[in-house]
């Protein structure tokens, strides 16, 4: 099965989306993060990779997760795009335990550069964070492990 051809807007709206962000906010929180207790089996930093599904496009991808109430959690989220590009963003997740696991859920428009709403849905099982994620133009995956 062929690759689709890139969509010329798609990719300069989000060069753009990475250029207008703040990843420096991101490098303090990493830095903040192991301060975190690991008593919260979220809490912290996590390392891995996202993947689209769409495009098979792939990157590095970095989080800080941080409790904010019960049952809810700040995901602020680093990751690379065509190598090049790096792009910041925060979402709210909501989390249950499930058979062993923490499920997660939540959704944050990025705004239209970005591609819209960003709807995920996963789970943390030890210290492994497994998701799906999906918007307008793309779905795909991310595996995180957590990061000392």
């Amino acid at each position: 099965m062929s690759k689709p051809s890139p969509n010329i807007f798609r990719l300069v709206s989000h060069a753009l989306a990475g250029v207008f962000n703040s990843r420096a906010a991101f490098h303090s929180e990493w830095e903040q993060a192991s301060a975190l207790s690991s008593a919260d089996p979220l809490a912290g930093r996590w390392v891995g990779e996202w993947i689209s599904e769409q495009s098979g496009h792939r990157g590095e991808l970095r989080c800080v997760m941080k409790p904010t109430g019960p049952s809810r959690y700040q995901a602020h989220f680093y990751a690379t795009f065509s190598k090049w590009f790096r792009v910041s963003y925060t979402t709210e997740l909501s989390s249950h335990q499930k058979n062993g696991a923490v499920q997660l859920s939540g959704e944050e428009n990025l705004g239209r550069l970005a591609g819209g709403t960003y709807r995920s849905e996963g789970e943390v099982r030890g210290d492994q964070f497994i998701c799906q994620y999906s918007c307008k133009y793309d779905h795909g995956s991310f595996r995180l492990q957590r990061s000392p």
